[in-house]
């Protein structure tokens, strides 16, 4: 055999030892993927849950889930030479997922008001919200809710309390954020076509609005806190100056629950001139869990 015969398939078993380390060397390492950030209202309880401030959240509870919210809450209305004070519970809201992206369901069951040894049931209700859009960095959405009056007749009741006397509807736009990894803020406005007692049979519609906003901060173990300010533009019934209220709530989220205090105060007003001014505070207590 000649020398040239025995060069060809050594040069040839040198290219396939060569070639595959040369295309091995040519082709980096993927890199890792990166993580993806959660969108906000997948962040955790706190994202989802609305009470207790006025403020709504954005965010809607998932498909086959069930977020109810309760609380009690003890209101005093401090009027010049004298005050009442009247509690309320549960204030619930039972907030149910449905196959349609972003959107829950939301009943309202009636709240008993008591004062004065004397108790009394408010309107039931249901309503529906829409989560239109999230990112990492914010939500925003819309949700209504109507009333009917199922309450107590406020007419016959001791201490004036219970029903609205009619339907009541009302509309939110709800939008809230992330600004790092600690603060977050809330901002909404609610458009509120009410009823109040007037005269002995018959009842007034006036329309309300209520633009609010908060600012959250996350806290080490899971605890947050809220601070928050908004405005009733009928803080006393028809045609009656508005509330400004500011309040302050601390939450703990412990698995599925998140428990709650907060409390809130109003300026005072005058429902009319001349009339002694009035002013409102509260203190109340929650808890909301997931299922």
């Amino acid at each position: 055999m000649s020398a040239d015969a025995l060069r060809a398939p050594l040069l040839l078993t040198a290219l396939l030892a060569v070639l595959p380390a040369a295309a091995f060397a040519q082709v980096p390492s993927p890199s890792p993927a990166p993580t993806p950030v959660p969108d906000i209202c997948s962040t955790g309880l706190s994202a989802v849950v609305s009470r207790p401030t006025e403020t709504t959240s954005a965010c809607t509870v998932g498909r086959d889930q069930v977020l109810i919210e309760t609380g009690y809450q003890s209101q005093t209305v401090d009027v010049a030479g004298g005050s009442f004070t009247f509690a309320s519970v549960p204030n619930a809201t039972i907030r149910i997922g449905t196959a349609l992206p972003g959107i829950e369901v939301q009943v309202l069951p009636p709240t008993v008001l008591r004062s004065s040894g004397v108790s009394a049931t408010g309107d039931a209700g249901l309503g529906l919200k829409w989560q239109m859009a999230s990112s990492p960095s914010f939500a925003y959405g819309i949700n209504a809710i109507v009333t009917a009056a199922t309450g107590s007749n406020p007419r016959l009741t001791a201490n004036g309390l219970g029903s609205a006397g009619a339907s009541t509807y009302v509309m939110n736009l709800n939008l809230q954020g992330a600004l790092n990894a600690v603060f977050g803020y809330g901002a909404g406005l609610g458009i509120q076509n009410l009823a109040a007692p007037a005269g002995v049979s018959a009842e007034t519609r006036y329309i309300s609005t209520v633009p609010s906003i908060d600012i959250t901060a996350a806290l080490p173990a899971a605890w947050a806190v809220a601070l928050e300010a908004y405005h009733d533009s009928n803080g006393e019934g028809p045609s009656t100056p508005g509330h400004l209220w500011l309040d302050a709530a601390l939450e703990k989220d412990i698995g599925k629950a998140q428990f709650d205090v907060s409390y809130g105060i109003s300026n005072r007003v005058s429902p009319a001139p001349g009339a002694p001014g009035i002013q409102r505070h509260y203190v109340g207590f929650g808890l909301s869990y997931g299922f």
